[in-house]
């Protein structure tokens, strides 16, 4: 029987996952009920959704949004910058919109992801939680850590952050072919069943396309090389 735990803060939470092995946080539970999970039954969860970590405000270092807002809340906020509402809405389902997370949809790190381009290219940072307490990152950093066990916190934007997001698939219920995104210089790109890569125009020739259910190889990497 799959055990779950409820820690009252977020040093407890990162507590619990260090010490429990094959254990994964729960927010949204989107990857859970999903047929085909990529999490096993055998893993314990470590549900943080009592934790404040929700809602999205504007200070002096830019937008803040915490890492289980959905992405129905992302989608609606006039406080967010248009190109990450833009991507947020591309899940069709408003059920779904509902019940993912921003943190969630950036830590299973899908090729078919909604928001990681966009996220990449705004060049923002993240507050995490470590057993050395709370760390401020690059968003980028944190995604190249993809075994960190950190509780993720927030995500800062700038507040005027100009970009642009695209996504190309047979429908809008079906998975992305390839997502991609670039704000003020800084390209993204997530290509179903081959991989992520961001930083300049071409860095898309880094990936190692593959055929999937999305389309072949040759077709993705064609996509990639003028969706922009």
């Amino acid at each position: 029987m799959r055990s779950i735990f409820h820690p009252q803060s977020a040093e407890e939470a990162v507590r619990l996952h260090h010490e429990i092995e094959n254990s994964v946080y729960l927010a949204g539970g989107t990857e859970i009920m999903r047929l085909g999970s990529s999490i096993s039954p055998d893993e314990a969860l470590i549900d943080i959704t009592s934790l404040p970590l929700s809602g999205i405000r504007e200070d002096e270092e830019g937008v803040v949004i915490g890492a289980l807002t959905t992405l129905e809340e992302i989608a609606s906020s006039e406080l967010v910058p248009e190109f990450i509402r833009k991507a947020a809405s591309f899940d069709a389902s408003l059920q779904l919109r509902n019940a993912a997370t921003i943190g969630g949809n950036f830590a299973l790190r899908r090729t078919d992801s909604y928001l990681l381009p966009s996220l990449l290219a705004s060049e923002g940072e993240m507050q995490i939680m470590c057993t050395e307490g709370l760390k401020r990152k690059s968003i980028a950093e944190v995604f190249e850590k993809t075994e960190c066990k950190a509780l993720f916190m927030s995500f800062i934007i700038e507040k005027k952050r100009h970009g642009e997001v695209k996504r190309i698939a047979r429908s809008s219920h079906s998975h992305a072919a390839i997502t991609a995104s670039v704000s003020e210089g800084i390209y993204a790109f997530a290509v179903s069943g081959s991989g992520i890569a961001y930083g300049a125009r071409d860095s898309w020739k880094e990936i190692p396309f593959r055929d999937d259910l999305t389309g072949s190889a040759d077709y993705k990497r064609y996509l990639a090389s003028v969706i922009f």
